[in-house]
């Protein structure tokens, strides 16, 4: 079990020690003042973040292989 919280607490750290990590952290607290639903916006703009970089892997992928 302490593996698993210190992984949870490092990347936390590593988050908050990023620029956009940081940015992303006070828009989350910035929309739970604000709305009622803040993580589920979190993670739909982490989704739709994945979805991107898959989509450009994808074309590049394409581009080599053509």
């Amino acid at each position: 079990m302490i593996p698993v919280t210190v992984l949870g607490l490092s990347g936390l750290g590593l988050l908050c020690a990023s620029d956009r990590g940081q940015e992303q952290m006070r828009a989350l607290f910035d929309r739970a003042s604000r709305h009622g639903d803040p993580l589920g916006e979190f993670l739909e703009g982490q989704l739709m973040a994945i979805q991107r970089t898959l989509d450009d892997l994808a074309e590049a992928l394409e581009e080599q292989s053509a």
